[in-house]
């Protein structure tokens, strides 16, 4: 059973639960653990946020759970409406996929198909899990696009995808994702390579989905801003561990990881007064040469060089503040955060 986050909704069953979730690549003597018994949970109609730098396993740890990752499932479980998606067959899995769970790809460019038509592809998601005529899907595609906010929809059902901008590829992208009122909706990256203009709207238009299909959400990125605006609650990836968990103002206002400190000490602050960022030194670890013990210690200022650090791997815990950080030191985090001045996305970061 997943660890039970302390503010999930009272008496609410998740709608996903991932439990000790472990991936690897490789064989052998080459194997790469990329995913490390990462656990958490999506209720119904909650947004999570799964934030990390390039490399942490956020793509990969959901990826894995719809059979969409080269990589190999070694362990944990992962529960979705009372049954287990990792020991479901193929033909199963291509039942919930697009149905009950719908993805929307980082790139859309790659994820559409160059050869047919965007309305082709939007009644192929329609059909292949519910019969309709040729008609009522053509109407139900129209009526997508529309929503999506794609102009003159009529004319560009019949367009392929490099007729679109790559806004307009992202929306047609979400359209076909939320075409049968998925349970969850994934959106792996959505404003990858998009500018600030863009991205506004395409985050406005996962709104959108999520009011229209009533779906929970989980929303893979790096931008901690994204998460600020969009997210319910969050989960904080480092090296294929999950480091942090808990609501969007726990973690953001009083984070209880050096790591999660360290990205928004990282980030300008929105109150106009100029502080110096202070960047995580070092670099992330390689998947084929992880630390021993926290795998953030060579890089984290209140490890300090202590031996516990580098010699044993911490259970996530519940912090003072209410998440659950992955730390030997949470007791020493309020004075080491307080002693920090940090500019958050939204929110200044309390002593």
């Amino acid at each position: 059973m997943a660890l039970q986050d302390s503010e999930a909704p009272p008496g609410q069953e998740p709608l996903l639960s991932v439990d000790g979730l472990r991936v690897t690549f490789g064989s052998g003597s080459n194997t790469v653990t990329a995913v490390d018994g990462v656990t958490f949970d999506v209720h119904p109609g909650e947004t999570l946020g799964i934030v990390g730098e390039s490399g942490s396993g956020k793509s990969v740890s959901v990826m894995s759970l719809l059979g969409l990752a080269a990589g190999n499932v070694v362990g944990g479980t992962a529960t979705f409406e009372g049954k287990d998606l990792l020991s479901m067959s193929k033909r199963e899995m291509r039942a919930v996929r697009g149905k009950s769970i719908a993805m929307v790809f980082q790139d859309a460019m790659t994820a559409l198909n160059p050869v047919l038509t965007i309305g082709n592809q939007l009644t192929e998601a329609l059909t292949i899990h519910a019969p309709m005529s040729a008609s009522a899907a053509r109407d139900r595609a129209l009526e997508l696009l529309r929503t999506v906010g794609v102009p003159n929809a009529e004319a560009r059902l019949k367009q392929y995808p490099h007729e679109y901008s790559g806004g307009m590829r992202q929306r047609a992208m979400i359209a076909m994702a939320m075409a049968n009122k998925p349970r969850l909706l994934i959106a792996d990256e959505p404003t990858t390579a998009l500018d600030v203009t863009i991205q506004a709207q395409v985050l406005d238009v996962l709104r959108r989905a999520k009011e229209e299909t009533g779906a929970a959400t989980i929303l893979i990125t790096h931008d901690l801003g994204v998460v600020a605006e969009m997210a319910d609650r969050v989960v904080v990836m480092y090296s294929g561990q999950v480091v942090e968990t808990g609501t969007v103002e726990q973690v953001f206002r009083r984070p209880s990881h050096p790591y999660t400190l360290g990205l928004l000490r990282s980030l300008p602050r929105l109150d106009g007064r100029t502080t110096r960022l202070l960047p995580i030194r070092g670099n992330p670890p390689s998947a084929r040469a992880q630390p021993t013990g926290c795998r953030f210690h060579p890089r984290c200022d209140l490890a300090a060089g202590r031996s516990l650090c580098s010699e044993q791997t911490p259970d996530l815990l519940l912090s003072a503040e209410g998440t659950r950080a992955r730390c030997h030191f949470l007791d020493e985090v309020p004075a080491f955060r307080a002693a920090t001045t940090v500019g958050a996305p939204g929110s200044e970061v309390q002593p």
